[in-house]
Formats: structure tokens, C-alpha cells, sequence
């Protein structure tokens, strides 16, 4: 049977902080956040960062919304670490520091946030901002995995896919992890669990569990699942056709 696999960490920075503003109180306008940040108030100065990066009821100018970030990042507002260190990694009202972002995505990351904890598992991988280690990488994206943040719980499938950088390889790691991300409906992790149930590796061979991961990718654009899936169909017989196509379905309610 003739089955492709797409095997590739997604070494994606540009997560989106994804925060809402919370006022320093229900009817803050922002000139009274902006004097409640001036005097030290941490939820204040976090949510001005976040107004000015987003330019939401104000002119957008990431350079003050750096500015605020770093106020309450040295209040330890980890949400505000975070997004200091993500404009340091991407440049984005800064200089770009790998170093610098490295540190305040570590502060945040034990603090427990998952997105922190998955970027910095993404800077051990490539070795910026700091030394390559794959192991470290593993054990932020374990962190922001158990979390359910569905893009380390990827990657960790990769690493112990591919066994790479000191990590021995794990197939029923990978299985596992593929599975996580796969029922929140990560398309790749569809695709490559769904490769892994081709082969056989790491758990027993399944062509309609195969069938049904790749329509799944499928659905959502994943355009090799969708020409696996296309091979699948001339391959297999009316009954187990039938039985996939019905497992497929089921994958894909709510």
C-alpha cells in the first residue's frame, strides 16, 4: 500500500498571546488603567501592553507596549514575560535576542504557563537563544503537553518518533503523544498517527483506523492525508470501505 507520511516539528514562534484585556476594573476607562500601571498596579501595566500591542482603543506601538510588558514582567506577571519574550524572539518592538527571550519565556514557563513552557521547549530544539539540548526541549514540551497544548503534544510525538539529540526513540511515546493531539483534532498528528497504523509501528497495523485518521486530516486541508486517503479508497474493499468511512464519521462528531 502505497502510504506517505509528513514528518515535521512545527517550529512555530507566532502563537498568538491569545489574551483578553481585563480592566483594573469594569468601567476603566484607559486613561485610568494608564494611571493605575503608572502607580505599579501589574494587572494594569500587563493590560496596556496588551491594548498598545493590539492597538485595541489605542494607536498601536509596540515599543510601549514592551514597555509595559516589562513593568509587570518584573512584577512577575507571567503572562507579560511571556509576551516580552515572544517580542524578543520575533523581534516585534525590539532588537531580536534569543538570549533575552530565552530568559523571560523561562520565567514565565515555570510559572507554569503552557505557552511559555511549549516556546521554550521550541528554542532548545533549534539551539536559539541557548545550546541545543532535545532532551530539555522534551521536558518543557512535556510540561505544556500534560497541559493539553496541543502543539507541544505534537512535537513530544515527533521527538520520540524520530528519536533524536539524545532521546531514544519511543514509538509507544509517539503513539501516545500522536493520540493527544489527535483528539483535539490536530491535523498532522492525524496524518502521522495515521501513517504509524499503516505501518505498524508502535501499534498493530489498522487500515480502517488508518482510513478514518486520514479523512479527519483530510477534512481539515491537509492535503497528503487527503491523497492517502485517495489511495486508501481504491485499495480497499467494499465492507472495510464502508466500516472506515463509518469510523470516519464518527471521528468527526462533536
Amino acid at each position: 500500500m502505497s502510504v506517505y507520511r509528513l514528518i515535521a516539528t512545527v517550529l512555530v514562534f507566532g502563537v498568538v498571546l491569545g489574551f483578553q484585556v481585563v480592566q483594573a476594573s469594569n468601567n476603566a476607562t484607559v486613561e485610568q488603567l494608564r494611571k493605575a500601571a503608572k502607580e505599579g498596579n501589574v494587572k494594569a501595566q500587563y493590560n496596556l501592553g496588551l491594548m498598545y500591542s493590539k492597538g485595541q482603543n489605542v494607536a498601536r506601538d509596540l515599543e510601549l507596549a514592551n514597555r509595559w510588558f516589562r513593568k509587570a514582567a518584573e512584577q512577575g506577571h507571567p503572562k507579560a514575560q511571556y509576551g516580552l519574550g515572544l517580542s524578543y524572539i520575533k523581534g516585534r518592538g525590539v532588537m531580536q535576542d534569543g538570549m533575552e527571550a530565552a530568559e523571560w519565556l523561562r520565567m514565565a514557563a515555570e510559572q507554569g504557563l503552557d505557552m511559555a513552557q511549549y516556546n521554550l521547549g521550541l528554542l532548545y530544539d533549534r539551539g536559539q537563544g541557548v545550546a541545543q539540548n532535545v532532551p530539555r526541549a522534551v521536558r518543557w514540551y512535556r510540561k505544556a503537553a500534560d497541559q493539553g497544548f496541543v502543539e507541544a503534544q505534537y512535537n513530544l510525538a515527533v521527538v520520540y518518533e524520530q528519536g533524536r539529540g539524545n532521546v531514544d526513540r519511543d514509538l509507544g511515546q509517539a503513539v501516545k503523544w500522536y493520540k493527544k493531539a489527535a483528539d483535539q483534532g490536530f491535523p498532522k498528528a492525524l496524518h502521522n498517527l495515521g501513517g504509524l497504523y499503516a505501518q505498524g509501528k508502535g501499534v498493530a497495523k489498522n487500515e480502517v483506523q488508518v482510513y478514518a485518521l486520514f479523512s479527519q486530516a483530510a477534512a481539515q486541508g491537509h492535503s497528503r492525508a487527503k491523497e492517502n486517503k485517495e489511495v486508501l479508497e481504491k485499495r480497499m474493499g467494499e465492507e472495510k470501505l464502508n466500516k472506515a468511512r463509518e469510523q470516519a464519521r464518527q471521528r468527526q462528531q462533536p
